[in-house]
Parts: C-alpha cells; sequence; structure tokens
C-alpha cells in the first residue's frame, strides 16, 4: 500500500531558501566543493589558498603545477566571476570570501555535495539541481512505497510554495519531462502505464 497520505506534509523543501536563479551556479562541482571551503574557513582565503584546498578536497593523487595552474585559470576566468555575479561571493586583489548574507550558504547546498564523488557528478547535477526534481526528490524520500503521479502533482501545486499554478500541468510536465529525465540517470523508477513513482534507496542521502 502506498503512503501517499505523507506526501507534502511539514518538511522543508530541499534548497528552500535559495533563488530559483542561483541554480544554475550550483550545477557544477567544483563550485559547490569551492562554497564549501569558503563556508568552512569563515574568514576570506587568498586565491592561492583556495586553490590549494580545492586541491586537496579534489585531487586523488599530489597536484603538480600544471594541474594548480589550470585550477587557477578555471577560478579566476570562471567560477569566482559566475559566483561573485549572482552576489555569492566577495573577491578582490586581498582573496575570496562570502558575502555576509549570501543567497546561497553553503549549509543549503550541502545536500548535493554527495552527488560530487559520483562518476557522473556533473551530469547528476546538471538534471537534478532544479526546483521541481529536487523537491520531487524530496517528496519521495518521505515515502517507503511508489508514489503515483497525481499525488505528486498534486503535492507540487499546492498554495503553499508549489512550483506550478496547478495539478493538471504538474502532471503533463512531469510526465513528460521530469520524471523520464531522472528514470534516465537511474535516480527514480516511473512507470507511465501506472503513473507510479519510487526512488531508489541508494539516492536517499542526495535529500537527507
Amino acid at each position: 500500500m502506498s503512503s501517499d497520505a505523507h506526501l507534502g506534509g511539514d518538511m522543508p523543501d530541499p534548497l528552500a531558501t535559495v533563488p530559483t536563479e542561483c541554480y544554475e551556479i550550483l550545477r557544477h562541482p567544483r563550485r559547490l566543493r569551492l562554497l564549501e571551503v569558503l563556508g568552512c574557513q569563515q574568514t576570506r582565503l587568498p586565491l592561492s589558498e583556495l586553490t590549494t584546498a580545492l586541491l586537496d578536497r579534489t585531487s586523488t593523487t599530489d597536484a603538480d603545477g600544471q594541474a594548480r595552474h589550470e585550477l587557477r585559470i578555471s577560478l579566476v576566468h570562471n567560477h569566482l566571476p559566475r559566483l561573485e555575479a549572482y552576489d555569492i561571493v566577495d573577491w578582490d586583489d586581498d582573496g575570496v570570501a562570502l558575502v555576509d548574507e549570501p543567497p546561497v550558504h553553503p549549509a543549503d547546498i550541502s545536500i548535493l555535495l554527495d552527488l560530487c564523488d559520483s562518476e557522473n557528478a556533473e551530469m547528476l547535477l546538471e538534471t537534478l539541481v532544479e526546483p521541481v526534481r529536487m523537491r520531487l526528490l524530496s517528496l519521495l524520500e518521505a515515502d517507503d512505497g511508489p508514489v503515483s503521479l497525481e499525488r505528486l502533482a498534486a503535492a507540487l501545486s499546492a498554495p503553499n510554495g508549489g512550483p506550478f499554478d496547478d495539478a493538471e500541468r504538474a502532471k503533463i510536465a512531469l510526465h513528460h519531462s521530469h520524471l523520464p529525465a531522472m528514470a534516465d540517470l537511474g535516480v527514480v523508477s516511473y512507470d507511465p502505464e501506472s503513473k507510479q513513482v519510487t526512488r531508489y534507496e541508494q539516492v536517499a542521502s542526495i535529500v537527507q
């Protein structure tokens, strides 16, 4: 018997405090690690120290000078400008720090860091770091058995902050877009005939 009755409830949405426009910058493992480093240090880090900390977290072997140079270039020309553009970090000649009240805080994105350890990390992040799909994972985590498409659509169109205006639009979007994409990654199982959805056990930690 499905536990649809528990769907929704008072459980907070994953990334509930993160503005939707900021999701784009959370789809890259290096940016997540960068925010993690700054959150742990809680101080302004010179670019050289930030580079070292990121290498320590992501490299399985001793990084050579070339790896360090390439990482520094990617920070300066890609990741830091994007994070600064969204007012998440403050970056100047003295180093890099989180702004006082960032729209994306490391505590909010901690649920995504497990994905960075997967072989297909970038594909997982690109597919799952999206308001509807993160909410779906959260809803499915609250239930032990299959959940009907109808119940998911109702929860995602609830007046207390659901991402859809009405349940019918939610059902169409879930059936044709979100659930097939998540099923292709092996995150959920979706039967389009019975319209039942089940999440796989190995992804439970993503939303805990």
